[in-house]
């Protein structure tokens, strides 16, 4: 066809071509190879922490430590090189494995079974804080277990800090994470005030009133509001247990393998940490009339034959934007998913009932009222605690961060799904293929759009879009 060029955009497990104007910008990252030594980078980097001495200084005989870290959500290599080095640091100042407890930071998603955690953090790792019995000290954060939670007050925002009680008794709070561009608070860090929240406090930084509000809905760390209750929740935390957190972040390149580490308090790494992540990973690129997302079989929290976290994988990726927005008032964004629109409903318990009531709703904003109910549903608590589930609470987040698009684009469409209907009740336009989601949204933005595809964004390692 004159005029157009085929581009390959992800599409479940494979890639399919559509076609898009000549002039169309097709952004995708290019992450660096993993470096060659990345447990030297880790040593490096607690050797030499940023706010705080150095964990050889800090760990002593006798104290009782914890090392918690990103969830399987995340890329497993960082900590599959970062945990060994820490142990063997620990173990040299005296510290048996026996008083060490590893803690995967799981906020409200599910807790993740005994092969993920294997798979996740290797085999001898696993085998080292999981042995053959049941006395193991590799466990799962719980955001419903009343013993395993402490009240720490209330932050200078106005924040409801209940943390997992490992922040309080532990001598040494260690966490691994991972540094990224992420819609929520621009870059993604300071994983405990997320990962060891309390369903309840995570209704401090993730409901309506934070995330839905316009200065939480860009991609900028340094001046995005969800991004400021982060660091108030932490303050709090760390002055309720009258220490720091000792921080080892990890920058990913190819594979989800480690490129750079930072170590000390979250304060100090934060700036750069995100300099380097933007140095990496962010664009300069024009504002577009359409924005194109290619929609892989695993991206976020499941597949996307579930329809929510089709539709918000579609939604949240033009939010990663600097300066302006990616997409223009009055665009359109199109994702191009295989979805099904079938919810796995012993991992997505609450999903199928929360998209039900988002049907009745005006807006996002009124799934607000519902979210007592659903923190306190005993039935679907269960399903969390004991079933491997995610959280009942959590599909109300997904609804949050996506109604900032909703409202900015004059319309969402869902091109190539084998389930329309479970996005129309979703409010979103659904398509039997790309060609006929690209004339509709000629229709609604003009005959010569300006068009941004983003064909990989989930895939790879996530752009930062700088605005021009």
């Amino acid at each position: 066809m004159a005029g157009t060029k085929t581009v390959a955009v992800d599409y479940w497990d494979k890639k399919i071509n559509i076609n898009v104007p000549e002039d169309a910008l097709v952004l995708e990252s290019s992450p660096p190879p993993g470096a060659p030594n990345p447990q030297e980078l880790v040593r490096k980097a607690i050797d030499n922490p940023l706010g705080m001495p150095p964990l050889r200084e800090l760990a002593k005989k006798g104290m009782k430590v914890t090392i918690a870290f990103d969830d399987p959500c995340r890329p497993a290599p960082p900590r599959q090189v970062v945990i060994p080095v820490l142990l063997e640091v620990l173990n040299q100042a005296g510290i048996p494995d026996e008083d060490i407890t590893l803690l995967c930071a799981t906020g409200n998603h599910c807790k993740f079974t005994k092969a993920q955690l294997r798979a996740y953090l290797g085999q001898e790792v696993f085998e080292r804080f999981w042995p053959k019995g049941s006395a193991n000290r590799l466990i799962n954060h719980d955001c419903s277990d009343p013993d395993g939670l402490v009240y720490m007050g209330v932050s200078e925002m106005g924040d409801y800090v209940e943390y997992n009680k490992l922040l309080a008794t532990s001598d040494l709070f260690i966490y691994c994470g991972t540094v990224q561009s992420s819609n929520w608070g621009g870059m993604t860090g300071c994983g405990v005030i997320i990962g060891l929240a309390s369903a309840r406090s995570m209704r401090s930084t993730h409901s309506w009133d934070v995330v839905g509000d316009p200065r939480s809905c860009h991609g900028d760390p340094r001046t995005m509001f969800y991004r400021s209750h982060k660091d108030a929740v932490m303050d709090q935390i760390e002055k309720f247990i009258g220490k720091k957190v000792f921080y080892v972040d990890c920058a990913v390149g190819q594979g989800g393998q480690v490129i750079n580490v930072w170590a000390g308090h979250y304060k100090e790494i934060q700036e750069p940490a995100w300099k380097f992540v933007e140095s990496i990973y962010q664009v300069r690129c024009p504002q577009a009339d359409i924005v194109v997302v290619g929609i892989p079989q695993f991206l976020l929290y499941g597949d996307s034959n579930n329809p929510l976290i089709a539709f918000t994988g579609t939604t949240t990726a033009p939010r990663h934007w600097v300066n302006k927005h990616l997409v223009r008032e009055g665009g359109v964004v199109i994702g191009v998913a295989q979805s099904n629109g079938q919810v796995n409903e012993r991992l997505h318990p609450s999903y199928n009932e929360v998209m039900d009531i988002y049907s009745r709703c005006f807006t996002a904003a009124e799934l607000y009222d519902y979210e007592d109910e659903f923190i306190n549903r005993e039935d679907l608590v269960f399903k969390y605690r004991y079933c491997h589930g995610y959280h009942p609470i959590h599909p109300f987040w997904l609804f949050y961060e996506s109604q900032y698009i909703v409202d900015h684009c004059s319309k969402i469409i869902m091109s190539n799904v084998q389930n329309p209907g479970a996005f129309r009740k979703l409010g979103v336009e659904a398509v039997k293929d790309f060609d006929i989601a690209f004339a509709r949204a000629k229709q609604i933005v003009g005959p010569n759009p300006r068009v941004i595809v983003l064909p990989s964004f989930w895939s790879k390692p996530r752009l930062q879009f700088y605005v021009e």
